[in-house]
């Protein structure tokens, strides 16, 4: 006896199908709609242009697609579909006696394929369901694999970090002490000699400076050093940055920038070490003034956001303190963009940069469970983005 019970692969699927051929095309629809008791939901086009337009106008589950269409042929076909819609499950629809073109298609980004002259429905809807299934699963290894890589990245640079931390720390404390001598020296000969003499002036003004200069050196790798140590408790960030803005008001002011603040509200309440805080948000500023020599708008805005399951850096349903900071500069060139957070990578060294103002952020970032992130804006200029856990 004939058993006449239809199939069920799952709940109804949105299916595009790709097809010039009016006639193939009626008998794939046809047969997607007799073959299951699910209510698909069916589109159709008889280009690669059309189907283009579907795609990006409607999320669609699975293409069956037809490789040689009026403006699209062959492998091509395939390849730009997919390079286009990356998320999109295909289902290739060959010509008849082509076996072999299906399976390649197969390991060019296809999930399936049908052949013409050989549809069967239970077949057709079984690829349709199993290209779908395929699909998922790809997106869910991908994505693991990038967290894995991503996860690799993070234990390399915090062991990078950690060995960078120990050496800055001794070597700032051997150090320390022989410069005290030379700024003490220098004071005292600033004291006793006749500064009647202008090259002894100029001199003794030139220690002095380059002594600071290189006692702040020292702080930096201190800090950088003792980014274990935080006292954390409830905080306003909102007040953080006006303090963080009011450091810098100087050079806001002699820059000629147009600062704009965007604050969700009043208040926004995070549990944070107040000063590593500051500490991150002044070097974030000074950045951004640094980068728009001839004036521009620094922008600051503040949101309280809730992250979803899309969100790698948070656990679901977590609520985080964003803060961005926006500027009109001219930008971090593609090739140093990888490298903003190493260590002791400046491109200002001529003007007496470390290259420690950006690790020294985002360990305090990291050292909160928190992210943050540096990016050119299409426009033009950078945005910086710092994620806190409230």
């Amino acid at each position: 006896m004939q058993n006449t019970q239809k199939p069920i692969f799952g709940n109804p699927l949105t299916i595009l199908v790709v097809e010039d051929n009016v006639v193939d095309r009626k008998v794939l629809e046809k047969m997607i709609s007799e073959s299951s008791e699910n209510h698909h939901r069916i589109k159709t086009a008889g280009s690669f242009k059309t189907a283009c337009e579907i795609l990006e106008k409607n999320g669609v589950d699975v293409v069956v697609l037809d490789l040689n269409l009026p403006d699209s042929e062959g492998m091509t076909t395939l390849t730009e579909l997919n390079e286009r819609f990356p998320k999109a499950a295909i289902v290739v629809n060959t010509g008849a006696y082509e076996d072999d073109v299906g399976l390649k298609t197969m390991g060019m980004g296809a999930q399936d394929f049908i052949v013409k002259g050989k549809y069967q429905a239970y077949g057709v809807n079984k690829a349709i369901y199993y290209a779908r299934e395929r699909k998922r699963f790809e997106l869910e290894l991908q994505e693991a694999y990038e967290r894995l890589q991503e996860t690799q990245s993070q234990l390399i640079q915090a062991e990078k970090m950690n060995v960078v931390g120990r050496l800055a720390s001794g070597v700032a404390h051997e150090v320390k002490n022989p410069l005290a001598t030379i700024l003490f020296g220098v004071t005292y000969l600033s004291e006793k000699l006749n500064y009647n003499d202008e090259k002894i002036s100029l001199t003794l003004k030139s220690l002095r400076e380059s002594a600071n200069r290189a006692n702040e050196i020292i702080t930096d790798l201190l800090d950088f050093a003792s980014l274990s140590r935080l006292n954390k408790k409830e905080e306003n960030i909102n007040v953080i940055i006006e303090k963080a803005i009011e450091l810098i008001s100087y050079q806001i002011t002699k820059q000629k920038i147009k600062l704009v603040k965007e604050f969700a509200s009043p208040s926004l309440l995070a549990t944070l070490d107040r000063n590593r805080v500051e500490q991150v948000l002044v070097n974030l500023f000074l950045n951004a003034v640094q980068a728009m020599s001839q004036g521009g708008e620094l922008k600051i805005k503040t949101s309280l956001q809730v992250s979803d399951e899309k969100n790698k850096d948070f656990p679901a349903g977590t609520k985080v303190a964003v803060v961005e900071v926006e500027d009109a500069g001219c930008g971090i060139p593609e090739e140093n963009l990888n490298k903003i957070f190493d260590p002791f990578f400046t491109t200002k060294r001529a003007v007496g940069g470390v290259g420690l103002g950006l690790a020294v952020a985002r360990n305090i970032a990291q050292m909160h469970q928190g992210k943050l992130s540096v990016s050119n804006r299409p426009q033009g200029g950078v945005k910086a983005i710092l994620s806190l856990k409230v």
